[in-house]
């Protein structure tokens, strides 16, 4: 049964759920594809991940966006998040390394009702949510622990037939090389990878605005 979709968006509970400000009204057509038949595809794929949000959630369909920074990966991990939220499933946005600081925070309890509490939380905000978009995978710093962190992580959602979409500079090849076979065979499973090629949106804005200052 499809969910009531919701004909307002919080931008509290958006930004709650790790949506940028600048995201918060802007859709999938707001992607630029620039007309290049790459980015044009990439566009496609997600339009129809997102409209098709119910089957992607039966099916557990995630995705793999990698690419250089600033082609887009963030922006359209934002806008499935904010898609989930509109069809009224919990979603959230967060980089690996926070994943990683609220995972450990829970071994830091005081007591085991500050444990139970700590995990509740981290569960309902982040492992157990039914949409999650995980970004800057390979820049988290302790590389010996994060393995075990991810690989928990994918095999508890794919268990779970929970969606995740990951955003990362590293192609699947490297992920493997750096994170070891199981993670790569989890993400064979159960993502799509998509990669974004394009110059760096960024540094495009900065530009711009170098040069409006540079005239005045």
């Amino acid at each position: 049964m499809k969910r009531p979709i919701r004909t307002h968006l919080s931008p509290v509970n958006l930004s709650r759920r790790g949506v940028p400000k600048k995201f918060h009204n802007l859709t999938i057509d707001d992607f630029d594809d620039f007309e290049k038949q790459d980015l044009v595809k990439v566009k496609e794929v997600v339009k129809n991940y997102i409209e098709n949000l119910d089957e992607v959630f039966e099916q557990n369909l995630g995705l793999l966006l990698y690419g250089s920074n600033g082609v887009g990966k963030t922006f359209l991990a934002s806008l499935i998040v904010k898609e989930a939220y509109r069809h009224r499933y919990t979603s959230k946005r967060c980089t690996f390394v926070e994943y990683i600081n609220e995972y450990t925070k829970v071994w830091n309890a005081k007591s085991v009702q500050e444990k139970e509490e700590l995990e509740e939380l981290f569960y309902h905000n982040y492992k157990a949510v039914e949409f999650l978009a995980l970004e800057e995978i390979g820049k988290e710093l302790d590389t010996k622990l994060s393995p075990t962190i991810l690989e928990d992580l994918l095999r508890y959602r794919e268990d779970k037939g929970l969606p995740t979409i990951i955003c990362t500079n590293l192609t699947p090849k490297t992920i493997v090389e750096r994170y070891g076979q199981s993670i790569g065979s989890l993400i064979k499973g159960n993502f799509t990878p998509i990669k974004i090629v394009g110059a760096d949106v960024r540094q495009d804005y900065y530009k711009e605005r170098v040069g409006i200052d540079e005239r005045k």
